[in-house]
């Protein structure tokens, strides 16, 4: 986010930091990553090596979509993904990931309680939109934030959070940006009903 909160405009992000995106691939590769439709929809094509793992109210509509087939470079998983996360931690394995996998889910409290009950073997990530930040961050372990050194014009911004969490390290500097990793305060950790192994990027 920028100095005043900003991580979106237009649909897009307001500043291009390669480095970012370089140290976001290395963290999130192997893994799951949870975003809204429209954060989808902003990227080229699906974050490869990795299980993207879109929010739409009409996941089966979307998933019939050609284009949106097209994008996928395959048919997206409807439906099923809750068994998939209740087998055995070694069938979800980094090297079961297609090469561009997407499920698209409806339910995103299922999904969450889902994770709950069958917690996976790899890690849950979540990428955006504000929407989804809002919703899911009450229930993240850890954010990791890119602090970008200026102030940018934007309509979509970044929930306040940092009451509930600590800065435990800063994994990246530059003149720039710097990455932050928090981490949810014990006290705070204590009052939710079962901590769940989500981590927040501030990806748009």
């Amino acid at each position: 986010m920028s100095l005043n909160r900003v991580i979106g405009r237009d649909g897009g992000i307001p500043w291009h930091l390669p480095e970012d995106f370089k140290w976001f691939k290395r963290l999130t590769t192997g893994h799951f990553v949870v975003m809204g439709r429209k954060t989808f929809d902003s990227l080229p094509k699906p974050l490869p090596n990795r299980v993207n793992i879109v929010i739409s109210r009409r996941p089966r509509r979307l998933g019939r979509d050609r284009a949106f087939i097209e994008k996928c470079g395959q048919k997206p998983l409807v439906g099923h993904w809750s068994s998939r996360l209740r087998r055995p931690a070694y069938q979800l394995g980094f090297e079961k990931i297609a090469p561009r996998e997407v499920w698209l889910v409806r339910g995103l409290p299922r999904f969450v309680a889902t994770l709950e009950k069958h917690p996976p073997s790899r890690e849950v990530f979540v990428i955006g939109g504000a929407q989804i930040y809002a919703q899911l961050l009450p229930r993240c372990s850890d954010v990791y934030l890119t602090q970008v050194f200026r102030e940018a014009e934007g309509d979509t911004f970044f929930p306040e959070f940092e009451s509930e969490f600590d800065l435990v390290d800063t994994p990246l500097r530059t003149e720039k940006f710097e990455v932050r990793h928090y981490r949810r305060r014990r006290s705070a950790l204590a009052q939710l009903h079962k901590a769940l192994p989500l981590h927040t990027i501030s990806f748009r």
